[in-house]
């Protein structure tokens, strides 16, 4: 009979939760592994000196303060791998090479007015090649795969945007994931393009230290994650927080929130007469209907924070988040507790950024899973 917990899964189990740790912290000193994991003084000892002989670990310098010696403070070590992070949205193609501590280091990123899949699998597997043909080969011998973020169903809603039924079918049969993989002679990692974008935040953005947060996404389909006591929560069907087909009140009843917080509909509106009265009316349709969605869901999750992110201008997102703070307090019922609002770090990198850590999510992130599993998984 196989055990409910082996020593194997728990040591890497809690090998993944410090090195999760010093990532979202950006460096700590075993001590404060130890209070903030749980983890025995001497566990964290043993840990942080197996990881930093293993390579996964340097000395980042030490920190001083208190009544005690100065601690060591240890960060990730960035040249321990490399991954290339790919986001297939429905109108631009983004690819970016990053080192094992999140930091990008290469990115290439073009407009289309809908991805080709011959052509975007010819252009990732290009890209992967001349990234990986500039590094040294101690480094690519270090490189841990391709993550890919893309919408589940990147073909649906095609009237919105004017896509056939041709360029929609090509996208939603079985052998997506095959053909990328055929044509990759690496691991290769898939997930939703807003999945991907919450665990950029989380990993290397604003969400470093928020345990439970929403993300919004603003691109050409609004998008988003659900992030749950630090981790990514997926969901059933791998679809959690498919915000885009979130019920809205709208002019003459229900609505989606695709209808009203997408990029396609603002840049449908421009160049008609009056963009600057196009843009007002899109931000105040927007914010009214992502102002519901936060209500509805921080009733049921009580959550953190709010991360706003996308691919406006600097000045747009910081007047939607304005709206959206004026809608929320307008709207909210008394005893509704307002999480805060954060405006993402990544913007319009981010999909494409947690494609990148995906290799890395799955290999060094805790995951409770870990401990049911025998020495031979």
């Amino acid at each position: 009979m196989a055990r409910g917990s082996n020593s194997n899964g728990v040591r890497r189990y809690n090998e993944r939760l410090v090195l999760s740790t010093i990532r979202r912290l950006n460096g700590a000193s075993k001590a404060e592994l130890a209070r903030i994991t749980g983890l025995s003084p001497q566990a964290a000892l043993r840990i942080v000196e197996d990881l930093e002989a293993d390579g996964l670990l340097v000395v980042a310098g030490r920190r001083t303060g208190g009544m005690g010696q100065p601690s060591t403070i240890y960060k990730i070590n960035g040249e321990n791998g490399y991954t290339i992070g790919v986001e297939i949205g429905r109108n631009r193609l983004t690819c970016v090479l990053l080192n094992f501590d999140g930091v990008v280091l290469a990115t290439q990123s073009r407009a289309m007015t809908f991805p080709d899949r011959s052509v975007v699998i010819d252009e990732v597997v290009e890209f992967a090649r001349t990234q990986l043909a500039a590094l040294k080969p101690e480094q690519r011998d270090a490189f841990l795969g391709v993550g890919i973020a893309m919408p589940w169903f990147i073909g649906a809603w095609r009237e919105e945007i004017g896509v056939s039924v041709a360029q929609a079918r090509e996208w939603s049969g079985d052998d997506v994931e095959h053909a990328f993989r055929s044509a990759l002679s690496c691991p290769v990692f898939f997930e939703n393009d807003g999945n991907a974008a919450a665990l950029a935040e989380l990993l290397c953005g604003v969400g470093l230290g928020v345990e439970n947060y929403l993300y919004f996404h603003i691109g050409a389909f609004v998008g988003g994650g659900l992030v749950i006591g630090g981790q990514i929560h997926q969901g059933r069907h791998g679809n959690a927080a498919a915000l885009a087909s979130m019920p809205v009140p709208g002019e003459n009843g229900q609505d989606f929130l695709l209808h009203r917080a997408s990029l396609y509909s603002l840049e449908a509106a421009l160049g008609s007469g009056n963009d600057e009265a196009a843009r007002e009316t899109w931000l105040a349709t927007c914010a009214q209907a992502l102002a519901f969605v936060v209500l509805s869901t921080n009733s049921l999750l009580d959550l953190d924070a709010i991360i706003l992110s996308g691919a406006l201008d600097a000045g747009m997102l910081e007047a939607l988040a304005d709206r959206v703070k004026a809608n929320i307090a307008a709207t909210a019922p008394i005893d509704f507790f307002k999480p805060q609002l954060l405006i993402g770090a990544l913007r319009e990198a981010a999909p494409a950024v947690g494609a990148g850590l995906l290799p890395l999510y799955a290999s060094y992130s805790p995951n409770l899973g870990s401990l049911l599993k025998g020495d031979g998984n």
